[in-house]
C-alpha cells in the first residue's frame, strides 16, 4: 500500500483508434517510465519493473496533466497535446538520467539546466538542431508559465533562441531543377488521380495507373500476390499444395469482396493524391485543409481563379479557400468520385481517410504516395515544401508581398521571414530596374551605353581629341555620359576599334612643320583611350 494517493493522470476525452494505447502521464512518476514504451509501460508498473512511484513528481505531473487537459476542453488541439506528451517524456526522460529535482520549487532551476543540455546538444555533440531544441524548450516553457501562473515568459530567462535558419541564394539550374521536381510530383498526383477512378478502384487486381512518362504504377491493395499455378501442380509436395490452394481461395474471395474493407487502399491513395493537388493549389495550412467538410459549393470568378464558398440557403458564405481556373474541373471531379464511393453514413469531412486503427484526426503521413514516388524514382515534395514553391512563385509573379501574404494568409512580415527564398533571377531583375530608373541608358553611335544625349566633355579631354557630338563614335570615348558594360562582346567591339584606329594611323603621314612637334592625330587618342 502506499502512503499518498495518484490522481488520474489519464486523458480520458481523447478519442482514440483500436490499436491505440490511451494518453497518460502516469508513467512519469516511476524512474525510468519516461523511456519506456508506451504499449508496454502499464505492465511494467503493474509487474513492479518500474520500482515505486516518487511522490514529489505528483504536484508538477498533475499541473501538467491540468494545463494540456484544460487545453483540450477549451478546444485545443489534439496534436498539439500529442506533441507535448512526448516533449513531455523527452524532458522526464532527462530527469531520470541525471536525477534533477522536478518539484514545484525546484522545476524553474531544473528547466533552465534542461535547455543548458539542450544548447550543450546543439553547439557540442551537434546532433539537435536549434530549432529543434528551441521549440522543445518552448513547448515546455509555455505549459509551465500556464500552470505556474508566471507573468514573464521563462523562455526568456534561457539561452536558447529562435533561428529562421541560414537560407542561400540559388543559382537559376536549382531554382529550375526545383521546379522540375514539383511539376513532376504534380503530374504524377494528377495522373494518380485520373488512374483511380470508380470503375478501375471496383475492378479486378492488381491495378495499373498509367502515367505520362510511360511508366505503370500497379497498386495490389493488399491482396498480395497469387501463387504460380504451374509450381503449384507440378513441383510443390503435397501438404505446401494444399496451402498453396488455400491461399489462392483467401486471395480470390478478397479480390471478390467489391467494398472499402479490400479498396480502401486504393481509396486512400486517391484521397492522399487529391488532398496533396488542392494544398498545392489553395495553399492551405494541412491541418485546416484535414479539417474541411464536404459541402454544396458555389463559384465567383476572380482574377486568376475562382472564390470558392459554402452556399447555404441560396446566400453564399464567407470565402472558403481559392482556386486557379484550371484546378475548376478537377476538384468537382473529384467530389463526384467522393459521392459515389462514400454513403451519405460516412463521414463529413471533405478527405475522409480510412483508417483503421487510427484516429479520425490522426496525422496524415501520405505513405501511399511516398511509396509510390518510390517505385516512381521520383521525389516526395511534403506539403510545407509545396506551399514554399506556391509562395514564391507567386512571390515572384506578382512581385507583391502585400498580396502575396494576402492570398496565403501570412502577414508580411511572416511571408518575408519564414516563406521567402532567395532568388538569383529576382535579384537581376531588381538590379536591372534598379540602374534603369536611377541611371537610365540611350543607344549611343559607339559600342557601350550612354545615360543622357547631351554630349558633354570630361574635365581632361586632350585638345585634339575627337569632340563629343553623339554622332562620332571616338567622340563617346571622351564623354562623361558614356558607360561601359561588363560582357565579352563589348570587350571584342573595344579591340576590334582599336584595331582599327591602329591601321588607320599606320597610314597617316603627318605634314612637315620644321622643328614644332608633330600633332597628335586623334586616332593617338582612341587608341589610348
Amino acid at each position: 500500500m502506499l502512503d499518498f494517493d495518484i490522481p488520474n493522470l489519464t486523458f480520458t476525452d481523447v478519442e482514440l483508434g483500436a490499436r491505440e494505447t490511451p494518453w497518460s502521464l502516469l508513467p512519469l512518476l516511476y524512474l525510468g517510465g519516461a523511456a519506456a514504451r508506451a504499449n508496454k509501460v502499464g505492465t511494467m508498473i503493474a509487474d513492479g519493473s518500474l520500482g515505486k512511484p516518487r511522490p514529489e513528481r505528483i504536484p508538477l505531473i498533475h499541473m501538467l496533466h491540468e494545463t494540456i487537459s484544460n487545453s483540450l476542453a477549451g478546444g485545443g488541439s489534439t496534436r498539439t497535446a500529442q506533441t507535448s506528451i512526448t516533449t513531455i517524456r523527452k524532458f522526464f526522460h532527462w530527469v531520470d538520467n541525471t536525477e534533477a529535482l522536478v518539484g514545484i520549487e525546484q522545476i524553474e532551476t531544473t528547466y533552465r539546466l534542461w535547455a543548458d543540455h539542450l544548447l550543450h546538444r546543439v553547439n557540442i555533440a551537434k546532433d539537435l538542431s536549434e530549432m529543434s531544441a528551441y521549440h522543445r524548450a518552448a513547448l515546455i516553457g509555455a505549459l509551465l508559465d500556464s500552470g505556474l501562473g508566471r507573468l514573464k515568459p521563462i523562455l526568456s530567462t534561457i539561452r536558447l533562441r529562435k533561428t529562421y535558419g541560414r537560407r542561400r541564394a540559388r543559382g537559376v539550374q536549382a531554382e529550375k531543377q526545383n521546379l522540375i521536381d514539383t511539376f513532376a510530383f504534380g503530374h504524377t498526383l494528377l495522373d494518380i488521380a485520373d488512374g483511380l477512378s470508380w470503375d478501375v478502384m471496383w475492378g479486378a487486381l492488381p491495378v495499373q495507373i498509367p502515367l505520362r512518362t510511360g511508366q505503370i504504377l500497379i497498386e495490389h491493395s493488399r491482396r498480395g500476390v497469387h501463387p504460380d499455378k504451374t509450381s503449384l501442380y507440378q513441383s510443390m509436395p503435397a501438404q505446401q499444395r494444399q496451402k498453396a490452394k488455400m491461399k489462392t481461395a483467401r486471395l480470390e474471395a478478397y479480390e471478390a469482396e467489391r467494398t472499402l474493407r479490400t479498396r480502401h487502399p486504393l481509396a486512400n491513395l486517391r484521397i492522399e493524391a487529391e488532398m496533396l493537388i488542392f494544398i498545392g493549389q489553395t495553399g492551405m495550412n494541412m491541418a485546416q485543409a484535414q479539417k474541411l467538410l464536404v459541402e454544396h459549393y458555389s463559384y465567383t470568378s476572380s482574377i486568376d481563379g475562382y472564390h470558392v464558398r459554402s452556399y447555404k440557403n441560396r446566400r453564399g458564405g464567407p470565402v472558403l479557400f481559392e482556386i486557379f481556373g484550371e484546378y475548376r474541373s478537377v476538384f468537382e471531379r473529384y467530389l463526384t468520385w467522393r459521392k459515389a464511393v462514400f454513403t451519405e453514413d460516412s463521414q463529413d469531412l471533405l478527405f475522409p481517410f480510412i483508417r483503421e486503427t487510427r484516429r479520425v484526426d490522426s496525422r496524415i503521413t501520405f505513405d501511399r504516395v511516398k511509396t509510390a514516388c518510390k517505385k516512381l524514382g521520383i521525389s516526395f515534395i511534403p506539403p510545407t515544401r509545396l506551399r514554399n514553391t506556391r509562395v514564391n512563385w507567386l512571390l515572384r509573379r506578382s512581385r507583391d508581398a502585400d498580396l502575396t501574404s494576402e492570398m496565403d494568409q501570412h502577414t508580411k512580415e511572416t511571408l518575408l521571414k519564414v516563406y521567402e527564398e532567395p532568388s538569383l533571377q529576382i535579384t537581376m531583375s531588381e538590379v536591372t530596374v534598379f540602374w534603369q530608373r536611377n541611371d537610365p541608358t540611350i543607344t549611343p553611335p559607339s559600342p557601350g551605353l550612354c545615360i543622357e544625349s547631351r554630349p558633354t566633355p570630361v574635365f581632361d579631354i586632350p585638345k585634339t581629341a575627337t569632340r563629343p557630338d553623339c554622332i562620332t563614335p571616338a567622340g563617346c570615348l571622351w564623354c562623361q555620359h558614356q558607360r561601359d558594360i561588363d560582357s565579352p562582346d563589348y570587350v571584342w567591339s573595344l579591340c576590334s576599334y582599336r584595331y582599327l584606329k591602329t591601321q588607320e594611323l599606320a597610314l597617316y603621314h603627318p605634314p612637315y612643320q620644321g622643328n614644332k612637334d608633330p600633332r597628335h592625330h586623334p586616332a593617338d587618342h582612341a587608341i589610348e583611350r
